[in-house]
């Protein structure tokens, strides 16, 4: 498996079965990581997060699986990605299926926001996108002074 970076902007629409395809530059690094097998979860912001299963894998070993499920919070964030996973394969034409429960917790009707987040996907509806991009304009400069404290090291967190 190489380095994954999923780096771009796309607009799709979904099929009337609530199929979504995936743009071809990250279908091609999808098949390449993990054969599109894909897991499909909430994301932290109201999207839907997609990550590849090699990547997942390494997600559910490195962040879930190291909580000590005797703490009430360790519970609620890691049932957070687990009560709303979805384990799914590209079709041969490259789509997936956004399941009815994933396209309430976004807010996705039928146009959605494709961003490339580096090692997953982000999928957006159109109108929480432009309120997080608000978000994002609003907060930059503050964010970009204290970064620093929020950097995982290396060491601190392997594999993610």
């Amino acid at each position: 498996m190489g380095r994954i970076r999923f780096r771009g902007f796309f607009e799709h629409n979904l099929d009337d079965r609530n199929r979504l395809a995936i743009p071809s530059r990250f279908r091609n690094i999808l098949v390449k990581e993990s054969q599109g097998m894909v897991i499909l979860t909430p994301g932290y912001d109201h999207e839907i997060a997609i990550y590849p299963l090699s990547t997942w894998e390494k997600f559910e070993e490195s962040e879930l699986l190291s909580l000590s499920m005797d703490h009430l919070q360790s519970r609620r964030y890691r049932r957070h990605f687990t009560f709303g996973i979805k384990e799914d394969r590209l079709d041969t034409q490259g789509r997936i299926l956004i399941p009815d429960f994933l396209l309430k917790h976004s807010g996705i009707k039928k146009n959605a926001i494709i961003i490339g987040a580096i090692d997953y996907i982000e999928l957006w509806s159109p109108e929480n996108y432009e309120k997080f991009m608000s978000e994002i304009d609003k907060y930059y400069l503050q964010d970009t002074e204290n970064i620093e404290k929020l950097r995982r090291r290396k060491n601190e967190n392997p594999g993610c």
